[in-house]
């Protein structure tokens, strides 16, 4: 009986000397940055800075080489890359669809070079990422007209069966447009897209109340509204954080920006990723007495968390 127990006493001290080494080779590897995933016996470790690094190094690639198909007119590779519901919002407010993109850039004859930078991964939730980058365009068209363009460009992509697919595009003018200002009365209010769903009627109702919101300076409701990491592409091309954006709207006061949205089309739901454009009209001047009147079609990106949306990205265009 003396040599079993003293048989057991040495199994159990060298059992738990080999669980304190193992526990501090643990802490020693997490303190370099790195996590552990899987159970005992079969521990996989990973950077999460690398893993990062690499997937926006992978989503910029995939934006240049969506601009280098563009240029080289390589719609097979663009058949790809865009999702059914694919659109883009282009300069002047107009909404083209991807078929049509594909369509446009086939035509013979057209000779427009393009080129990107300042190309940002500003956010990243599961499968759907949003990218900005600065577009310039030059060239002719088919029928000899001369193509220039300088554009902030919000791009949004969704992974769909393993792949990275573009759902949306906004091209800002990186220069404002004289005709995006409004006319002296604020013209009325045309009628939203038919929801064809109660998913779609929610979010059409939320467009109203984020709008309502700006309008009326109700930061409030806007501070719940607001996910990690919103921000929104301004005229100009400057890209203003949800922080900024909120701090310029509680500027306003009762009655100094009238207007609303209307022509509201949700152009795709994904899972737990909306996106929709409207077209935001408003009237009066900002803060500092300059004149903010104006009409522009908006792209909006909601991601659904903790079981309600939140608003991560806008863009906004001139309508001419």
């Amino acid at each position: 009986m003396k040599v079993i127990r003293l048989l057991l006493l040495v199994t159990i001290k060298a059992m738990l000397i080999l669980a304190v080494a193992s526990w501090k080779s643990a802490g020693a590897a997490n303190e370099k940055g790195q996590s552990y995933f899987g159970s005992a016996g079969n521990i996989q470790l990973e950077s999460n800075d690398k893993s990062k690094d690499k997937l926006t190094d992978e989503l910029k690639e995939i934006d240049r080489q969506w601009l280098h198909a563009a240029t080289v007119q390589d719609t097979d590779y663009l058949k790809q890359l865009f999702a059914d519901g694919m659109f883009e919002v282009q300069n002047g407010g107009g909404v083209v669809t991807g078929a049509e993109m594909r369509r446009y850039l086939s035509i013979p004859g057209r000779h427009v070079q393009i080129t990107i930078d300042q190309v940002e991964v500003r956010g990243i939730y599961g499968d759907t990422a949003i990218l900005t980058d600065r577009t310039t365009q030059a060239g002719t068209t088919a029928d000899g007209r001369k193509i220039t363009g300088l554009y902030m460009v919000m791009r949004v992509l969704h992974k769909i069966d393993g792949q990275w697919r573009a759902i949306g595009a906004n091209m800002t003018p990186m220069k404002p447009s004289t005709n995006a200002k409004a006319n002296v009365d604020v013209p009325a209010a045309v009628a939203d897209k038919m929801a064809t769903s109660g998913v779609e009627q929610e979010l059409i109702d939320l467009d109203h109340k984020w709008i309502e919101a700006s309008t009326n300076g109700s930061t409030a409701f806007l501070k719940e509204l607001f996910g990690e990491g919103m921000f929104e592409v301004w005229p100009g091309g400057r890209i203003a954080s949800g922080a900024e954006m909120l701090k310029e709207i509680a500027t306003r006061k009762p009655g100094q920006i009238e207007g609303y949205s209307d022509q509201i089309q949700v152009r795709g739901v994904y899972g737990d990723t909306a996106i929709l454009t409207d077209r935001r009209v408003r009237k009066g001047t900002s803060a500092d007495g300059q004149d903010a009147s104006g009409q522009w079609r908006v792209t909006r990106v909601l991601m659904k968390q903790g079981g309600r949306w939140h608003a991560v990205a806008a863009a906004m265009t001139p309508i001419e």
